[in-house]
């Protein structure tokens, strides 16, 4: 005990903070994929929180008094941004405490594309910011914030927690780089094995239910047609559901994907009566447990389940 206690004197003395002799920083994540790559960063020095668990939605998320309570406690809250996990802004603006906020859609280097809305997309439109990165000068309501599902951007968020880690726990930042350093070459293969999976079906057409998954789309060249509803809260009407049953014959539609958080029942209205299959595509990973190795479930899923559903002769 009096050795710790020397040793973190010694620490506050040499600019480190008291902590490091023990505990590590508390963190706070907003969501189970984001969570997935914090969790990797820390490895075996801590085990960040989690507040929105993967059964529920954060377009519709509602903070309990314990999460909140969570949140105050945090040195470190790092969450992706309003448009995506709008229960917290009141909460994050409101905390009062000195914790340090990390906005991931504001951070430099995050790739971020425009959204495109319900019914089915014009595909020259679709294409023209693909490749352009985010004017800080735009709205962030335009941008698709389901921004993890682009591995290039979950290699910079790493990169952002390890050096936020780094600074605020100096005294095991060589680890938080070590770990970091996995993390990149771990997303870097499960992109080659998601690519090799996904080229054969790479052109085949697909309608999903809400415009969540772009960066996905982008990443493997998908061929992503149009979404079923704008808002994942709110069902789209008769003039929407014709337009997407007049695409699904026109484009020969091979699957309208659901999401597993949503009732299926507007999907299998599209679908009725054509040859289009339908699968589930979870983006948040409803049935994994948390952890470092759930950003990578979650995204296998993904490929696993576009596979199977257009790869279908």
């Amino acid at each position: 005990m009096q050795r710790k206690l020397i040793f973190a004197v010694l620490l506050v003395v040499s600019g480190l903070p008291a902590h490091a002799a023990d505990a590590s920083p508390n963190v706070v994540v907003s969501l189970k994929p984001i969570h997935s790559l914090v969790a990797g960063v820390m490895g075996r020095i801590g085990e960040p929180r989690l507040i929105v668990p993967g059964s529920a939605s954060p377009h519709v998320y509602q903070m309990r008094p314990s999460e909140a309570k969570t949140l105050r406690e945090a040195d470190i809250i790092i969450w992706i941004g309003e448009n995506m996990e709008t229960f917290l802004a009141r909460a994050i603006e409101n905390l009062g405490t000195e914790a340090e906020v990390v906005t991931l859609h504001e951070e430099a280097g995050i790739h971020l594309l425009p959204n495109r809305g319900g019914g089915i997309w014009d595909g020259e439109e679709a294409k023209v910011h693909v490749d352009e990165h985010h004017d800080h000068g735009h709205a962030h309501g335009e941008f698709d914030m389901h921004i993890w599902l682009d591995p290039g951007n979950a290699r910079r968020i790493v990169d952002i927690v390890m050096h936020t880690l780094a600074r605020i726990d100096a005294f095991r930042a060589q680890t938080y780089r070590d770990n970091a350093a996995m993390m990149r070459e771990r997303i870097a293969a499960q992109t080659e094995v998601l690519r090799a999976q996904l080229t054969p079906v790479r052109d085949r057409p697909f309608i999903v239910f809400h415009d969540g998954y772009r960066y996905f789309e982008h990443a493997f060249e998908l061929r992503g047609l149009g979404a079923v509803a704008i808002d994942p809260a709110r069902a789209p009407g008769a003039k929407r559901l014709t337009e997407l049953r007049r695409a699904l014959a026109k484009h020969d539609v091979r699957c309208v994907f659901t999401e597993p958080q949503f009732e299926p029942d507007l999907v299998q209205t599209v679908i009725e009566g054509t040859a289009a299959d339908t699968a589930a595509l979870d983006p948040i990973g409803i049935s994994i447990p948390p952890g470092a190795d759930a950003w990578f479930q979650i995204l296998q899923g993904l490929g696993t389940a576009f596979v199977g559903c257009l790869g279908k002769p």
